[in-house]
């Protein structure tokens, strides 16, 4: 029998969810709330939560981060229900690892619906064989020690699942480079990726993914990494951020910045997307798909070839020069005056309007508000490298210095 807890403040609305499922052949147990629910969770895991998002104490998203970070707890799948339809909360429902979202008042039979859904995507996950990628548009691909969950992304030569890691039970994000239907940059491919897994590898700390493993598959290379599901930055942006939650971000990639730095690393595109969410709610710094090992021989982009999102990118980023540490502080700066603000400093029409803007545009003003802060992002994104400061660390200190 399929085991379904439902957690919803409002006794009320728990009573009609759990009466209606019963009827539908669905008997549920409550919970009174968050905390309520981990309690229960800990003596008897469920396969399927349904959660409030708008609740006294811990609310839904933090009681499904919660319910993330405690691997005893299984991974039941989790709808969410919330009395306001709102995208945001939708997007940031996806993102923490809802299986589905329902909007006050629905019917009983909705609510079956959505946990009948779950029940069948349960048991065809039951159907994987164990170290077998579902099919995607190279085929088929056998990840030694690992079961497929499903695709989160795919970009042009590589593809990322969640897969469970059959040794731990725990998930992990799988980048899987595809070797299949590559031309002659096929080894280049490699050694960027294989480059990727041996920077990563050497970084410990809390604000930068962490990487367990790397290592060949059928026709494919994969590297087991920690899985994210808490969303990107983007989120924060778009529901907007305090002054204060701005600055605790900024100081916490500033503080893994100075880590990467400190390992040899240059990043090169820092933007939202690859700065994502544990649970716990810390922002971590992920994918160093093009990040350039200092000192290294090996050349993974062509000199004089701007490389990263033209929208973060560093005056001397976008003018082809060698860059270094000082690129990433001034891509941290652009992301904290789009924290702060809600948009980037630069908007153009295309690429190279957006570089030329790097290169010559003054640097925007925050409002008066925030006025306080203009020193600040003056310095992190100053054109001259030598007007910057001098590290990510001293960027994370006069960050962290200001009084909210």
């Amino acid at each position: 029998m399929t085991e379904i807890l439902v957690v919803e403040d409002d006794v009320v609305m728990r009573e009609f969810i759990a009466r209606g499922l019963a009827a539908r052949g669905h008997p549920a147990s409550t919970a009174r709330g968050g905390e309520d629910a981990l309690r229960q969770l800990r003596t008897k895991p469920a396969d399927i939560v349904i959660t409030d998002i708008r609740m006294p104490g811990m609310d839904g998203f933090s009681f499904a981060r919660a319910l993330r970070r405690e691997a005893a707890l299984g991974q039941p799948d989790i709808i969410f229900v919330s009395s306001m339809d709102e995208r945001d909360h939708y997007r940031r429902a996806m993102h923490v690892g809802g299986s589905d979202f329902l909007v006050k008042p629905f019917r009983p039979q909705d609510m079956a619906d959505a946990v009948e859904r779950c029940i069948a995507t349960r048991e065809e996950r039951k159907k994987h064989t164990p170290g077998v990628a579902v099919a995607d548009a190279g085929g088929a691909q056998r990840i030694p020690g690992y079961e497929i969950v499903q695709k989160l992304g795919e970009g042009a030569a590589s593809i990322v699942y969640l897969a469970t890691h059959l040794a731990s039970r725990e998930q992990h994000a799988l980048k899987v480079l595809k070797l299949e239907g590559l031309d002659t940059s096929t080894q280049e491919a490699i050694n960027r990726f294989m480059a990727e897994y041996d920077m990563l590898s050497k970084l410990s700390h809390p604000h930068v993914a962490h990487v367990y493993e790397h290592g060949v598959g059928d026709r494919c290379l994969y590297i087991g990494m920690e899985h994210l599901p808490g969303g990107d930055l983007r989120l924060d942006i778009e529901a907007g951020m305090s002054p204060a939650l701005a600055q605790k971000r900024a100081g916490e990639i500033a503080s893994a910045l100075a880590a990467i730095h400190a390992a040899g690393i240059v990043h090169r595109d820092l933007k939202p997307a690859n700065i994502l969410m544990r649970m716990t709610g810390e922002a971590v710094i992920a994918d160093f798909g093009i990040a350039k090992q200092l000192g290294s021989a090996l050349a993974l982009t062509r000199h004089d070839m701007a490389v990263g999102t033209p929208y973060y990118m560093s005056p001397e980023q976008a003018r082809g020069s060698n860059v270094g540490p000082h690129s990433d502080t001034y891509a941290l700066g652009v992301l904290y005056f789009e924290m702060l603000t809600g948009h980037r400093p630069f908007e153009g029409g295309t690429p190279n309007e957006l570089m030329g803007k790097h290169l010559n545009a003054p640097i925007p003003l925050l409002p008066t508000r925030l006025a306080k802060l203009q020193p600040l992002i003056d310095k992190l994104m100053a054109k001259s490298i030598s007007d910057r400061y001098a590290n990510a660390e001293a960027a994370r200190e006069a960050i962290m210095a200001v009084t909210q």
